[in-house]
C-alpha cells in the first residue's frame, strides 16, 4: 500500500535546514555519504529544491522521469545530470539541469551541498540544496520528464519509510524506501533524502 502525502504542511524554518547542512559537513567524511567507489570518472550534480517562503520550506521537489526515458525510466529522482564542459562548478550543473528538466531558472538561492552519493549507474553525484521562493510553483517539464512532484516536507519526515538493503562492490548499505502513488522512492535518491531528513532533528 502506498503513502499519499497531505497537501498542506506547516513550514520548516530555514535556520533548521541550514543547520542540518552544517552538521552534515562537520562529520567524519564530509564529502562522501556512501562507501561505494564510483566506476565512472565523470561527476554529476542533483538539485535538492526546497520550495517555500520567508517562514520556511514547505515542500521538496522530485521529478518523475518519463516511462520511455533512456535512463531510469519512470523513476522518482532529484533533477540532475552529468557535469558538462561549460559548467563553472557543481552548483552550476544543478542549476542547468533544473532549467533543462523543469524550466526553473528564477527565485533560486543556493543553500549548500550535502555529502556525495553514488547512483546505481556507479556515478558520484553531489546534492546541491536550493531555496526556491516562487510565489506559485510552475514547471515546464523537458522531454525526459513525466511530471514534477512537490512533497510537503514536514509530512515527509514522518512518512512510513521502510528499510531495504543495497549491495554493490561487496558492500551492503541500509537504505530506505517510500511507496508513493506515482512510483516507489528508493535507491540513491531515497538514501540521500532520508540521510538528510534524519539530520533535521540533530
Amino acid at each position: 500500500m502506498w503513502w499519499e502525502s497531505p497537501q498542506e504542511a506547516p513550514p520548516l524554518p530555514w535556520a533548521v535546514i541550514e543547520r542540518s547542512l552544517r552538521v552534515a559537513n562537520r562529520r567524519l567524511s564530509p564529502h562522501k555519504l556512501s562507501p561505494w567507489i564510483p566506476e565512472a570518472p565523470r561527476r554529476a550534480a542533483v538539485a535538492v529544491l526546497l520550495w517555500g517562503d520567508d517562514l520556511g520550506a514547505r515542500a521538496i521537489l522530485l521529478a518523475q522521469r518519463g516511462h520511455t526515458a533512456p535512463q531510469h525510466a519512470g523513476e522518482l529522482a532529484f533533477p540532475g545530470g552529468m557535469v558538462e564542459p561549460g559548467d563553472r562548478d557543481l552548483p552550476a550543473t544543478a542549476r542547468r539541469e533544473l532549467a533543462e528538466e523543469l524550466g526553473i531558472t528564477e527565485n533560486l538561492w543556493e543553500l549548500g551541498c550535502f555529502p556525495d552519493g553514488v547512483a546505481k549507474a556507479r556515478t558520484r553525484f553531489t546534492p546541491v540544496f536550493f531555496r526556491w521562493d516562487a510565489t506559485e510553483p510552475h514547471f515546464e517539464p523537458g522531454p525526459e520528464i513525466h511530471q514534477a512532484l512537490l512533497l510537503p516536507l514536514v509530512h515527509l519526515r514522518n512518512a512510513p519509510w521502510q528499510g531495504e538493503m543495497l549491495e554493490h562492490q561487496g558492500i551492503t548499505l541500509q537504505s530506505h524506501r517510500l511507496d508513493l502513488p506515482q512510483a516507489p522512492l528508493w535507491g540513491a535518491t531515497a538514501y540521500v533524502l532520508k540521510a538528510w531528513l534524519d539530520l533535521l532533528d540533530v
